[in-house]
């Protein structure tokens, strides 16, 4: 059962928190005992933070969503909200919203205008808490808390220790960070970089694996490193993917590499000058700064294949561009609900505990004992069968049930049992994704496409945009089943195989759903132009 709860604004967010101001300061997750980063580790073990965190509060995300939409990139950051986006992060967090508390340290540290808070303190124990939930990413902070200082004694040392433990719990971002820290190709003296690619390369993997953009930009250098022309076309499609993944720095290294920076020396990922590809990376990458690694553009292919497709026709407009590129939606309304009358009517928003969650029962011969929604079961051995419409209906404690709808039944046959009173509903699927298309992570299409589906080990029997999706007890799904798991596929084309990013899930467990929004036909044969 769902229920909104009030907020009023907090001076101390910690005020009402179970932390004892008489704790030893070594009880405290920030000095947890690590053992020393090894730079020359033989092994490493690739874990998905996904599979570990704790669970989201729908009421949560939906607050952490609007916190996110607030902090608008395209609003200059004086003219932003931050005493509103700092009060939704606090309500979030507070119902242990893992993003929130994380988001909330960085806003104490800011120095933002209309931020309440400003100890370093305050920051510090909300990534504790993330800590004590298991968050990956919150050891990762901590070990960026001593790295600068932040932290009470707290060095480079104990830095990579955090550092090293959130790599081994499944952060992606300290699997980036070390990932790049162990690819050098000879050990540097001063400590700054080691020569350890093959565990740099699994991890790097491993976080590109859980969709981390940033991975890819390493993981291109050191794919290239051989550089022979299987090496650069390698580094070629991981800097490309790391594109749809959201990097800023992956959409910069093409661009360069697409003008002709390095075709001189013999070292360029490419062997020839393609300038409309160099400039619509440019476009992207200069989006991807803006959004801050937030906007994933999964459809990239659509306005930008990697070669020797050719690219559709660009009328030059950039922001057409980018939402061609983004994840899509189909129309993001709930499905319509009978509107039901008398006993049976239920405030729109609103529902009732589920039929295995209700607390009791009792037969129709009685009167009701409490008010609120009963629904009226026939049970014929381990058989039930509605008994009436198969709807809740509203009782007061006190009225007699009304019998069964079939004449062969009893009233004293019917078990009628209780479901409480009607609640507001959490957030439902709908409404995040029509907030993420209004926030503009995402494009809403006006009307649903016709029907059709296919297995990934089959070649695309239509073009346009496809969405991803593998079985919910897989092992894996939550980290493949992600509102950005789409493609871009022309018909006949192969589906992106989940193993070209290191997620061991076969092809044919794949089932791709076409969204539609194929490229529309240009000025003569085989000419496409981008159409949204």
């Amino acid at each position: 059962m769902w229920a909104l709860v009030a907020s009023s604004a907090h001076a101390n967010p910690f005020t009402n928190l179970a932390y004892s101001q008489t704790a030893a300061m070594s009880e405290l997750p920030r000095y947890t005992k690590l053992p020393l980063f090894d730079p020359h580790r033989k092994t490493f073990t690739c874990v998905y933070q996904a599979l570990h965190l704790p669970p989201i509060d729908p009421q949560a995300e939906q607050w952490f969503q609007q916190a996110l939409a607030l902090d608008d990139p395209n609003v200059y950051y004086k003219d932003k909200d931050w005493a509103k986006i700092y009060q939704l992060y606090v309500k979030a967090a507070e119902r242990s919203h893992w993003k929130a508390m994380l988001n909330l340290a960085s806003l104490v540290l800011s120095g933002y205008p209309g931020v309440p808070e400003r100890d370093p303190e305050i920051a510090i124990r909300w990534v504790e808490k993330a800590m004590q939930q298991g968050v990956p990413d919150a050891w990762d902070r901590m070990g960026t808390y001593h790295q600068t200082g932040l932290v009470s004694g707290g060095n480079a040392t104990s830095a990579y220790a955090f550092f090293q433990r959130a790599a081994d719990m499944g952060s992606p971002v300290a699997m980036t960070f070390l990932g790049d820290k162990l690819g050098g190709t000879y050990d540097d003296p001063g400590g700054e970089f080691w020569g350890n690619v093959e565990i740099a390369t699994q991890m790097l993997e491993c976080a590109l694996g859980q969709g981390y953009g940033e991975a890819a930009y390493e993981l291109g250098f050191i794919y290239k490193r051989p550089n022979t022309v299987e090496a650069k076309l390698r580094a070629l499609r991981i800097f490309h993917e790391g594109v749809k993944l959201g990097s800023a720095n992956c959409a910069d290294k093409l661009s360069v590499e697409f003008d002709g920076m390095y075709l001189t020396n013999g070292t360029g990922l490419v062997t020839y000058i393609d300038k409309s590809r160099s400039e619509r990376y440019s476009t992207v990458g200069d989006a991807l700064k803006l959004y801050d690694r937030r906007l994933k553009l999964p459809n990239l292919d659509k306005v930008l294949p990697l070669p020797p497709a050719p690219l559709p026709k660009w009328d030059g407009d950039k922001k057409m561009l980018i939402d061609a590129a983004k994840a899509v939606t189909l129309p993001t309304t709930a499905s319509p609900r009978p509107q039901l009358q008398g006993r049976e009517f239920i405030p729109e928003g609103h529902g009732v505990r589920p039929l295995d969650e209700s607390p009791g029962r009792v037969l129709g011969n009685k009167p009701a004992p409490e008010s609120g929604y009963w629904l009226a079961i026939y049970a014929d051995g381990e058989k039930r069968f509605y008994a009436r419409k198969g709807n809740p209906e509203y009782y007061q404690a006190g009225e007699r049930f009304a019998p069964p709808s079939a004449e062969w039944l009893q009233p004293e046959e019917i078990q009628w049992h209780f479901l409480g009173l009607a609640t507001k509903l959490p957030p439902q699927s709908h409404e995040f994704l029509a907030h993420m298309s209004a926030a503009g992570w995402m494009r809403e299409f006006s009307e649903r496409p016709l029907a059709l589906a296919c297995t990934g080990h089959q070649r695309c029997p239509e073009a346009g945009i496809w969405e991803g999706r593998i079985a919910q007890d897989h092992p894996l799904a939550a980290i493949y089943n992600r509102w950005d798991q789409q493609s871009f596929v022309e018909q006949g084309q192969s589906f992106p195989d989940p193993r070209g990013r290191y997620l061991d899930i076969a092809p044919d467990s794949v089932r791709w759903t076409w969204l539609g929004n194929p490229n529309a036909d240009g000025d003569g044969p085989g000419i496409r132009k981008i159409a949204l």
